[in-house]
């Protein structure tokens, strides 16, 4: 700490602190601190510092005072000119470890560095960043579009294969958001949530937003089930349910509201009631959960119903945003199951047409209901982004994740060849475990050749798209080894700046693809 007060004199930092002069004026500063961290609130400057391991909060006042932070204090004077021209240099200083007691702290004290409801943003990112340290590069992308990101997001299974809790996860958003002196709001999303307790620990945790996951509640066999057993089952429901059913789909089509009129038979109605009404019972009690957590304040709240074996259809869509309406929800987003597939870490698999027509419905029955459609699987989507923005005109939730793990791969590959061998075989022995969780189409992948590879080339591994998915998916099993998960972050923090740039690149394809507006425009 000494060490770096004195470079911090020596280089003028602190005079400037001291004469509240601003410090970007500064050469070498950037070496030191985060530029972008430094900001004053009652006779004191806050900044985020650069050492060798951990970055640390550093609190600066000429009188102590910042008690409320966990850390050490340190009295730095210096004398300066001399005779009449001398003056005393005096500044207190504490040196703040980036715990969770301090995070908490910091969110009082700047609130900016607090997740919020982002309800009525028209586009929102879905940045789940598995290692905790991407966030920055994400800010740096997004704060030059009109886009909300969520940077908090994770959901319960990645927190065990990561180590991780609900409260890591948004402490290191607040550092990163604290770091990079991002003012804009931002969203905290407990992702993937099936039970009450997931919901209640997420909210209590200080997450703004909830994705409902009710698809262990989606009864899929009545979709295929035989008409006698369809019939027996509908009359098994409640007289008065059964008959408001009736009643509001009595015209055998629904109208939505770009004017278009989807037809249906009342076998296909009677089909979607029985598939869906337990789902959205399942949703109605997730959202109870979440407000009892939240104590009255407000949270956003997803619907996930895309874990299925085959697409949404629309009237199933418009049944569940109606189950929704009954019950006096209104959510942000809905994310249905799109004709196509969104595997992990590829571009769209499917007929471009098909989608769009598909998702021009799902569209319209999200604006009749007042909320947004949510792309999961998101990242990496290029062949359809263009079509996602065009036909929600800029209002969608895109989530993505995996994608920030594999840009780290690839600042592995260039910096630390060996190590990434070490990874690919690692994710090659892992991966007939961790394929069991999602949905992908490997056949045979280059990692199985990575001998023949220079170092040189490495990095190209990353465009296969086999190699990608074995990759995207064994993150468990890398994160979840000891001395390889502690190689990984020391890589990552030496090249920190690295992967922060190759997110930036990275997101920014992405956001422009969607066609989301620059700030400027």
């Amino acid at each position: 700490m000494l060490h770096w007060l004195r470079k911090a004199a020596r280089a003028g930092i602190l005079e400037c602190l001291y004469l509240d002069r601003d410090i970007r004026s500064v050469s070498h500063t950037e070496r030191l601190l985060y530029s972008n961290s430094v900001k004053k609130k009652e006779k004191k400057w806050y900044a985020l510092l650069k050492f060798d391991e951990n970055d640390m909060l550093g609190v600066f006042g000429e009188r102590a005072g910042a008690a409320a932070f966990e850390g050490k204090e340190v009295r730095f004077q210096r004398g300066e000119g001399t005779g009449e021209r001398r003056k005393d240099f005096r500044l207190c200083v504490r040196f703040c470890p980036l715990s969770h007691e301090n995070a908490a702290f910091l969110r009082e004290v700047f609130t900016f560095t607090s997740p919020s409801s982002l309800y009525g943003t028209a586009a929102t990112f879905g940045a789940g960043d598995r290692l905790g340290i991407a966030s920055s590069g994400i800010i740096r992308a997004a704060r030059h579009y009109r886009v909300s990101p969520v940077l908090a997001q994770q959901s319960v299974r990645e927190l065990a294969l990561t180590g991780r809790n609900f409260v890591q996860v948004l402490d290191d958003a607040t550092w990163a958001v604290f770091r990079e002196g991002y003012e804009r709001p931002w969203g905290a999303d407990g992702d993937h949530l099936k039970n009450d307790d997931e919901v209640t620990r997420a909210i209590t945790a200080g997450y703004t937003m909830i994705t409902a996951d009710v698809s262990e509640s989606i009864n899929e066999h009545f979709l295929h089930e035989q008409t006698r057993n369809l019939q027996v089952a509908f009359a098994g429901l409640d007289f008065d349910y059964r008959n408001a059913v009736k009643k509001q789909y009595a015209r055998d089509e629904i109208i939505l509201g770009n004017g278009e009129r989807v037809g249906f038979t009342q076998e296909e109605l009677l089909r979607v009631v029985l598939a869906y009404r337990d789902a959205a019972g399942h949703a109605v009690r997730l959202h109870k959960a979440a407000e009892n957590a939240s104590q009255n304040k407000k949270f956003d709240f997803e619907l996930s119903i895309d874990e299925t074996s085959a697409p949404t259809s629309v009237i199933a869509h418009h049944f569940i945003a109606q189950e929704l309406r009954r019950n006096g929800i209104m959510p942000i987003s809905v994310a249905p199951h799109f004709a196509g597939e969104f595997q992990k870490g590829i571009d769209y698999i499917g007929d471009e047409m098909e989608f769009e027509n598909s998702l021009r419905l799902h569209a319209a029955v999200a604006r009749e209901f007042g909320y947004k459609l949510s792309v999961h699987s998101g990242s990496d989507k290029f062949r359809v982004f263009p079509i996602i923005g065009r036909v929600t005109g800029g209002r969608f939730h895109i989530k993505t994740s995996g994608t920030h793990w594999l840009e780290a791969l690839g600042i592995v590959a260039r910096r630390a060849p060996s190590f990434f061998r070490t990874v690919a075989e690692s994710a090659i022995r892992g991966f007939e475990n961790a394929r069991v969780h999602y949905h992908v189409s490997v056949t045979e992948s280059v990692l199985d050749s990575l001998d023949g590879i220079p170092d040189a080339r490495l990095a190209d591994v990353l465009s296969d798209p086999c190699a990608r998915q074995v990759l995207h998916i064994t993150y468990g099993e890398i994160m979840q080894d000891k001395n390889m998960r502690k190689q990984l972050y020391s890589i990552l923090r030496t090249y920190r700046e690295d992967y922060w740039k190759a997110l930036v690149t990275h997101v920014e394809k992405h956001l422009d693809s969607l066609g989301v507006p620059h700030l400027a425009d």
